[in-house]
C-alpha cells in the first residue's frame, strides 16, 4: 500500500492566514449574533478571496487559510478586506466589531487531497498572530515582491521570534490606515500643526454634508489600494476612499449625485438603515447609474446575506433600472448568474457595465474550467467595454468615477493576456502525419479537452467523427475521442479540416491544415531519423562481428539525398548506398538492398553523417566498435 501512493506534489504558492481578533470574547457576549455576523461577513471574505484569483483551502471556526498565484494578488486581496471591514465594522460599538488579523508568506508547499502543508503555512500563521486587529503582517520576501506594487506603506518591525520555528522571521506590517508618502498617525506634517484622525475628520465632514444639504463639496485626501474591486457588489463605503468630487452629477439628475453622497455618508456612520432607504429611493428613480443598486446589494448581503439581498433587489427589479436589475443577477452563482447578464446585455448592448461583469464571470469565475470558447467570449466582453471607454460612454453609468479604476486596470491586463494567448497559437489544432506501409496516420493535438473530434478530407463531403477510446477523460467525465485519423498512401495533396467539440458542447472554429505528401514523408522520416541518432548503425555479433549494419537509415531513407561513413575517427567521405524512395511502401527495406558494411579488423570505430533532401547535414556521429572477444 505504502509503494502505490502518489508521489506528493510541491509548488510555490502564497499563503494568507487569517482570523478575527478576540473572537472567543465576541462569541461569549453574544453568541448568536456573532455567529449570524462572521457567517455574513465570511461570505464577502471568500467573495474577496475568489475575484482575486485565491481560494481558501483550510477554515476552522473564525479562521482561514488561503493560496494565491503571487504575493501580490494575495496581498492586494488582504487590503481590499480591511479596507471593506474596516468600514461594515462602523455600524457597530467598537467594542462588538469584528477585525480580522492578517499573515502572509511565500515559498514552497506540499499539496495533499486538496491541503496545504509546509513551514511557508505555519509561518503564514504565526504572522497573522502578530498583526494587531484590522491589519496585516507579512514576510520579507513577501514585503520584496509588492513593494513597489501597492499604494500602502510597510513598516519594518524587525526579526521576531515565533513558537514552533527554530529561527527568527523578518517581519513587516503593511499599514492599511494610511497612504504611501502619508506622515505616520504619530508623526506631523512639516508647518502644520497635528492632523485629526482622519474616523474623526470623516465625522466632522459626515456633519458639514448632512447640515448643509451636501451643497458644501469637501475633497477629501484621495488614496486606493491597488487590488481588484468586487463586482459582485459595491466598493464598500470607505472613509478613507475616493474623494467626494469624483461623485459628478450628471446633467440631468444633480440631485442624484447629492442624494449618493449622503447614503454614503450615512453608511459610513453606521446609519445603515437610513442609508439603505436612500440607496432603494435612488435605485427606484430607474436611472442607469450602477452605484447605488450595489451598495444596495452589499449593504444587505453583509447584513442579512445573499437570500435576503435577492429577495430585496427582485421586488426593485421591475424592468424600470438597468442597474437594479444588473444588481439583482449578481446575486445569483454560476451558470445562473452569467446566464442572466448575458440575456441582459443581449436586450441592451449599449449598457456597457455588463460587458465587463460578463468578463469577469467567463474569465476569473472560471480560471481552471475555462474553454477556449470561453476566452473568446471574454475576449469580445472586454473589447466592447474599453471601446465604450475609448468613446466616453462609460462614466454615464457611474456616480463615483474612481469604481472605473480597478475595472478598466484589470480589462486591459486581462485583454493583454488573452491576446498573448492567441500569439502564441495556444488555441489551434496541429497534426502530425506519419507514413506506415498501410498508408498514412495523422496524429491530432487539441489545445484543451474535447468529447468529439471531427475532421473531412478535401473541400467536399460532411464531417465525420473519428470516434472514440475506451477510456474515460477524467477532466470531462466523457470518453476521450480517438486522436487519429488515417487514408491511403495514393492520397493527393488536399485540405484537412479539423474540429472538435469542447468539454462545455460548443465546437471549435474549423482548422485547415494542408497535406502534401513528399513534403509530410520527408518532414516525419526527418524527424523520426535526427531523434534516434544513436540508432543509426548497429554493429553485428558472434559470426556478424564484422559488420556495421545500417538498416535503420535505409527504412527512413525517403527524408536522405546521402549516408556518409568514416573509420577511425576520420571525417565520412565513403557513400554508402541507398536504394530509391518507394512512397507506397516508405519504410519497407527492399529485399535486394545493402544492409551492412565489412569491417577490417584495425576498424575501432565508425562515423555516420547524413545529408538530408534539401541540402541539411547533420553532426558527424561517431560509433566505438564494441571490444571483440
Amino acid at each position: 500500500m505504502e509503494a502505490m501512493r502518489q508521489p506528493l506534489k510541491r509548488k510555490i504558492t502564497a499563503i494568507l492566514a487569517a482570523d478575527i481578533a478576540e473572537y472567543t470574547r465576541l462569541t461569549a457576549e453574544d453568541e448568536e449574533e456573532t455567529l449570524s455576523r462572521l457567517e455574513a461577513y465570511r461570505m464577502v471574505f471568500d467573495d474577496l478571496v475568489v475575484r482575486a484569483g485565491g481560494r481558501v483551502f483550510n477554515s476552522a471556526g473564525d479562521s482561514v487559510m488561503c493560496e494565491f498565484a503571487s504575493a501580490v494578488e494575495a496581498t492586494r486581496c488582504a487590503i481590499d478586506i480591511q479596507e471593506s471591514f474596516r468600514t461594515r465594522n462602523l455600524a457597530y460599538p467598537v467594542h462588538r466589531q469584528m477585525h480580522f488579523r492578517i499573515g502572509i508568506s511565500i515559498g514552497d508547499v506540499v499539496e495533499r487531497d486538496g491541503d496545504l502543508l509546509g513551514d511557508v503555512v505555519n509561518i503564514a500563521a504565526r504572522l497573522q498572530s502578530l498583526a494587531e486587529p484590522g491589519s496585516i503582517c507579512v514576510s520579507r520576501s513577501v514585503q520584496e515582491a509588492v513593494a513597489n506594487k501597492t499604494s500602502m506603506p510597510s513598516l519594518d518591525m524587525g526579526h521576531r521570534e515565533v513558537k514552533n520555528l527554530p529561527y527568527p522571521v523578518h517581519v513587516f506590517k503593511i499599514d492599511v490606515n494610511r497612504p504611501a508618502g502619508a506622515p505616520g498617525r504619530r508623526g506631523k506634517t512639516p508647518g502644520s500643526s497635528p492632523k485629526a484622525s482622519r474616523p474623526a475628520a470623516l465625522w466632522m465632514l459626515g456633519g458639514l454634508l448632512v447640515a448643509t444639504g451636501g451643497a458644501a463639496l469637501v475633497s477629501l485626501y484621495q488614496w486606493r489600494g491597488a487590488g481588484r474591486t468586487d463586482v459582485t457588489t459595491a466598493p464598500a463605503a470607505d472613509p478613507t476612499g475616493p474623494a467626494q468630487d469624483a461623485i459628478a452629477p450628471a446633467r440631468d439628475t444633480p440631485g442624484v449625485a447629492e442624494r449618493y453622497r449622503t447614503a454614503r455618508l450615512l453608511e459610513v456612520r453606521g446609519e445603515s438603515a437610513a442609508a439603505r432607504r436612500d440607496y432603494v429611493a435612488l435605485a427606484s428613480l430607474g436611472s442607469d447609474f450602477i452605484d447605488p443598486a450595489l451598495r444596495l446589494a452589499s449593504l444587505i448581503r453583509t447584513e442579512e446575506g445573499h437570500a435576503a439581498a435577492r429577495s430585496a433587489l427582485a421586488e426593485l427589479s421591475d424592468g424600470r433600472s438597468r442597474a437594479v436589475r444588473l444588481a439583482y443577477a449578481l446575486q445569483f452563482d454560476g451558470a445562473e448568474r452569467l446566464q442572466r447578464l448575458e440575456a441582459l446585455a443581449a436586450a441592451h448592448p449599449d449598457f456597457a457595465p455588463l460587458d465587463y461583469l460578463i468578463a469577469a464571470e467567463l474569465g476569473d469565475a472560471r480560471r481552471d474550467a475555462q474553454t477556449i470558447a470561453d476566452k473568446r467570449r471574454e475576449n469580445a466582453a472586454l473589447e466592447r467595454f474599453l471601446s465604450a471607454d475609448r468613446e466616453g460612454a462609460l462614466v454615464r453609468f457611474v456616480l463615483d468615477q474612481a469604481l472605473l479604476g480597478p475595472w478598466l486596470e484589470r480589462a486591459r491586463d486581462r485583454q493583454a493576456s488573452i491576446a498573448t494567448f492567441f500569439a502564441q497559437g495556444r488555441d489551434r489544432i496541429s497534426v502530425g502525419f506519419t507514413p506506415t506501409n498501410n498508408g498514412w496516420a495523422g496524429t491530432i493535438t487539441l489545445p484543451e479537452p474535447a468529447i468529439d473530434v471531427e475532421y473531412r478530407l478535401g473541400d467536399d463531403g460532411p464531417f465525420r467523427s473519428t470516434g472514440l477510446l475506451q477510456a474515460i477523460d477524467p477532466r470531462t467525465g466523457r470518453p476521450m475521442p480517438k486522436p487519429s485519423i488515417a487514408f491511403p498512401h495514393q492520397t493527393a495533396a488536399l485540405d484537412i479540416a479539423l474540429r472538435y467539440v469542447d468539454g462545455a458542447g460548443v465546437s471549435s472554429p474549423v482548422t485547415t491544415i494542408a497535406f502534401e505528401p513528399g513534403r509530410a514523408l520527408q518532414r516525419s522520416m526527418r524527424d523520426t531519423v535526427e531523434g534516434i541518432a544513436p540508432s543509426w548503425l548497429a554493429y553485428g555479433s558472434g559470426q556478424n562481428s564484422d559488420r556495421a549494419y545500417l538498416t535503420t537509415l535505409i527504412s527512413y531513407r525517403c527524408a536522405l539525398d546521402k549516408v556518409e561513413i568514416g573509420f577511425n575517427g576520420q571525417a565520412p567521405r565513403e557513400v554508402f548506398p541507398l536504394p530509391p524512395c518507394d512512397p507506397e511502401k516508405p519504410i519497407g527495406v527492399p529485399v535486394d538492398a545493402r544492409h551492412f558494411v565489412r569491417l577490417a579488423p584495425s576498424v575501432e570505430s565508425v562515423t555516420v553523417r547524413l545529408t538530408f533532401i534539401g541540402g541539411d547535414m547533420s553532426e558527424v556521429a561517431v560509433f566505438p566498435r564494441p571490444a571483440r572477444r
